[in-house]
């Protein structure tokens, strides 16, 4: 385990002291690792779906678009928008 220190906004520090509060945490330091750890799994898929987004957009660069996607036209958009 590591330390750090850092800043957080007053609504997460508030929720923190909260959980302690209300025995859901044995600490603050508690409470933010538990906050932290639920936010956690969102974080990964963020992450891994960014990696993919620059993988395809590498391999893309690369070798160019496939020839079998159904893009629309630019027409096909601008009348969408209006």
């Amino acid at each position: 385990m590591k330390t750090v220190t850092i800043k957080v906004k007053d609504e997460i520090f508030e929720i923190a002291e909260e959980m302690v509060k209300e025995g859901i945490a044995s600490s603050r330091n508690e409470a933010f690792n538990i906050i932290m750890e639920i936010g956690l799994n969102e974080a990964k898929k963020r992450l891994e779906k960014k990696k993919k987004i620059d993988e395809l957009v590498n391999k893309w660069l690369k070798e160019g678009l496939p020839k079998d996607l159904d893009l629309p036209t630019s027409e096909e958009v601008i009348s969408e928008r209006e």
